[in-house]
């Protein structure tokens, strides 16, 4: 801290009253115990800054704000003991983080909540950071001029300078310099029903004060000095956290005791018996809706990517065993969290060597990145810091990277938040190693079927496809983006399986049938030859298929479907045309766009675009979906609100309509391409008739700019108000492309990664296909044609509804083309139309499925 040689003033922060702080009925206020300041009386409901600065600080009670302006801190608590009003009657108009400027409003009250439930609506101006207050208006004055100085500081902060905020971080992460002496560590669970809010944390942090030691108190891996009433505060705490002290100095056996019997005996408050409380009992409960085989032997569960394959059984759990805090010793810690970085480093390198080799540089990168964390030494000093201490490896390590991750998530900088995942992801493969559980990454015996809860994309991308022949997890949902990777590499996936299937044996052979959804469980050598024989006569017919790839797709009664194909890059598109695709279906822009630290230039996107172009060539023509992110693909440097749900926020056109000179930058690029090939512009997450509209202006202008005419332009039909509005905005597109993972999660009210519910988002479902049905029927009045570029299209089971129902195009996954075009040639108009209507009329989705398998 500089010298407090200036004078730093404090302006009104609320309209009222002016007290004496020591006036206040709570002694914590009263006896200065957070430290000197004023009372105000409010006469007015709004909360303002009373200097420039950062906020550090908003309890989740949403009743206190600190604000920080180098050496000078501020806390304002709204009310006596309105914690316990968890917020209501309370607006915050600010964020953690946020620079403010003086006279902003920081909340809003309701004044007659505050007076009927709490002790009193008299609040605390305090000055956190120890200065004393020079009061400058007098004592029981009525002040309303937020211009007023209510009171000076000495301060080092410079008067001639316009205010700036400290750059030092808030006391939660502020680390305390290392001390010397005894030291003395404990636990121990708080009992106050609303955690450590001002009063409790006041008087904690003077039992700390009064010790000749050194405290650090941590919460939930975020840490702070035992001294500090803000830091207490910045931990958050909540009923039944455990607080870990950890003390440095002549009296730190003797401040553990007391810390520890002080929030034992509630600080002040009345407590609840925590410690006592009876556990509730986790009672296992079969759903109502679950599905089972029943017959012996056998699991189900459900496709996310079809295929056959026999193998033997290995399980990989996501539970951890617990993480103890004693280690056996510096030196054998040591040793083992080094060890285990090692191994970590080398199990990455070899994910990125075989990345690289399949030519998935750009997911190379991404473990690239966790190689960089390994060898940050702002992640690993201080967990040797802390062995030395005598604390185990595993613990030291877990409590580093998930503070990092926090402290990471927190940040103003998108890009840097966004390296919260990739802290934690990097930490928890190295906390496994020192834990000694399997993380996925062993060398595995060729034929394996692995099982697990879950896998996320990154998990599935990591997976040695030459060892693993199948994937089963108890959840996930078919249309999550790992099943869409697994069918990219063809690799046999069911997800919500069976939880009984935990209980089998890792290497017990298994039968996975993952096109009928079936695991058959210790097959005979029968039943096993009769199952390699199914997979050999598929292998036969999938090279039949392929041989017929490039004949079209016409029904048996001499309809033509376009059969198109869904890619992501380069490498798609000339495996698309080996296989027969008739046009490109779904171009992925947003594949250029992910997994980058900056946004892809305009001759980047151009480029891309425009080699795709060629390899299709004039005839098959390529719809490139404008940049669809959010939700479930956010952009590292795209800074993007916090969204309670992301699914129903700002993602798809949204962002080209929130930000358009990224919408019209790649707009740009597609067009400058168009002469290359056949271009054609889809907007994704349509929603309403205006959207279109405003996004059509933007394309026509560019496209008048550069002299470009002719580009279709259309939609996809992803929410269920623009199929109820179909016939509307087909008059202003030249077709429609139904997105059917969305479209299915929007009509059902199913996120499709919901660990649980996913499984029953199932396309299939009548509710789906009556929007199906619906949107085809008014484009054919506009006069214009629809595709399918969801899972659905890829489906075989589901082409003869789909084309039944009208649909002109099916863009699919790359592997699928041969088969799908197979399909088609396979079945007539007429009796697809009778199948379509009939689905249409089932009650749900297990009715579709058995009307399919009637027909099959």
């Amino acid at each position: 801290m500089r010298d407090q040689t200036n004078t730093f003033s404090i302006l009104l922060p609320l309209k009222g009253i002016v007290q004496p702080i020591t006036e206040l009925p709570d002694p914590v206020f009263a006896e200065k115990m957070m430290g000197d300041g004023v009372a105000i009386d409010p006469l007015d409901t709004v909360l303002y800054a009373p200097f420039a600065g950062k906020i550090t600080q908003i309890h989740p009670s949403h009743h206190a704000v600190t604000l920080q302006n180098g050496d000078v801190e501020v806390l304002m608590h709204i009310g006596l003991d309105t914690v316990a009003l968890k917020g209501r009657g309370f607006e915050i108009k600010t964020e953690e983080g946020d620079m403010v400027e003086a006279g902003q409003p920081l909340l809003s009250f309701d004044p007659d909540i505050i007076a009927r439930e709490c002790v009193s609506v008299q609040s605390a101006i305090v000055i956190t950071s120890g200065q004393e207050a020079n009061v400058a208006v007098p004592f029981g004055s009525a002040q309303d001029d937020l211009a007023q100085t209510l009171f000076t500081v000495p301060s080092g902060n410079d008067p001639s300078e316009a205010p700036a905020p400290s750059t030092t971080q808030p006391a939660s992460t502020d680390a305390p310099a290392t001390p010397s002496g005894p030291r003395a560590s404990g636990s121990v669970q708080i009992p106050n029903a609303t955690g450590l809010h001002a009063r409790p944390a006041a008087r904690l942090a003077v039992v700390a004060r009064q010790a000749d030691a050194e405290v650090t108190l941590t919460v939930n891996g975020n840490s702070c000095r035992g001294s500090s009433v803000t830091g207490i505060m910045s931990l958050k705490t909540k009923l039944g956290d455990t607080i870990e002290i950890e003390a440095v100095g002549p009296d730190a056996e003797k401040v553990v005791k007391e810390i520890e019997e002080a929030v034992r005996s509630g600080l002040g408050e009345e407590i609840s018996e925590v410690s006592e409380a009876p556990k509730a009992e986790v009672v296992k409960e079969t759903p109502l809706l679950q599905v089972t085989s029943g017959e012996e032997g056998v699991f189900v569960g459900f496709t996310a990517s079809p295929g056959r394959a026999i193998g033997k059984l290995v399980k990989h759990s996501k539970v951890l065993p617990e993480v103890t805090r004693n280690g056996m010793g510096p030196a054998e810690e040591r040793a083992a969290f080094k060890a285990s970085v090692k191994a970590s480093v080398a199990d990455l390198h070899s994910v990125i060597e075989r990345l690289n080799a399949q030519g998935q540089e750009e997911l190379a990168e991404v473990f690239n990145a966790h190689v960089q964390l390994l060898e940050d030494p702002e992640l690993s000093e201080k967990p040797l810091e802390d062995i030395a201490k005598g604390e185990s490896a595993a613990w030291t390590w877990k409590r580093a990277y998930e503070a990092q991750a926090e402290t990471l998530a927190k940040m103003d900088d998108p890009l840097l938040a966004g390296r919260a995942a990739d802290v934690r992801d990097v930490g928890l493969r190295v906390l496994k190693k020192l834990l000694g559980v399997d993380d996925g990454t062993e060398i595995l015996e060729e034929g394996t079927i692995l099982l697990q809860e879950d896998v996320t994309p990154s998990e599935i991308v990591s997976l040695d496809l030459t060892r693993i022949v199948g994937l089963c997890t108890t959840h996930g949902g078919s249309a999550s983006h790992a099943a869409i990777i697994a069918r990219s590499n063809n690799l046999p996936y069911l997800v919500n399986v069976e939880e009984a299937m935990m209980d089998l044996e890792d290497g017990t052979v298994l039968l996975l049938d993952a096109k009928r959804g079936r695991v058959k469980v210790s097959p005979t050598d029968e039943e096993q030859a009769a199952f390699k024989e199914k997979i050999d006569n598929a292998a036969k017919q999938a090279e039949e298929y392929r041989r017929d790839a490039d004949k079209p797709a016409i029904t048996t009664d001499g309809v033509q479907i376009e059969i198109a194909a869904n890619i992501g890059n380069l490498e798609d598109a000339q495996k698309a045309v080996e296989l027969g695709a008739e046009a490109v279906g779904l171009l992925r822009s947003e594949f250029l766009y992910l997994e980058r630290l900056n946004e892809p230039s305009e001759e980047e996107q151009a480029e891309k675009v425009g080699s795709i172009l060629e390899v299709m060539g004039k005839d098959r023509p390529v719809i490139i979906r404008t940049l669809d992110v959010g939700g479930d693909k956010p952009l590292p440097y795209l800074p993007m609100p916090t969204e309670e749900n992301p699914f129903l926020g700002v993602r798809g056109i949204r962002i080209g309509i929130e930000r358009p000179s990224i919408l019209r930058r790649q707009v740009r690029a597609i067009l400058s391409q168009a002469d290359k090939g056949h271009a054609r512009i889809m907007y994704p997450m349509i929603s309403a008739l205006d959207e279109l509209r405003a996004v059509n202006a933007l394309v026509r202008e560019e496209q008048a700019n550069l002299g470009v005419d002719n580009v279709e332009v259309g939609i996809m039909i992803e929410v269920p108000s623009a199929a109820l509005m179909a016939d509307k905005l087909a008059e202003e597109v030249d077709f429609f492309s139904i997105g059917t993972n969305d479209l299915t999660q929007y009509v059902l009210a199913i996120d499709r990664g919901h660990p649980g519910l996913a499984s029953r988002a199932d396309a299939l479902h009548p509710a789906v296909l009556r929007m199906i049905d619906m949107t085809v029927k008014a484009a054919d009045k506009a006069g214009k044609w629809v595709g399918v570029c969801g899972g659905l299209a890829s489906q075989t089971e589901a082409v003869p509804v789909l084309i039944g129902l009208g649909v002109k195009e099916l863009s699919v996954s790359v592997p699928s083309l041969p088969e799908v075009k197979h399909k088609v040639r396979s079945v007539s108009m007429e009796e697809s139309k009778k199948i379509a209507q009939a689905a249409l009329d089932c009650a749900d989705t297990s009715d579709v499925k058995a009307l399919l398998k009637s027909y099959q």
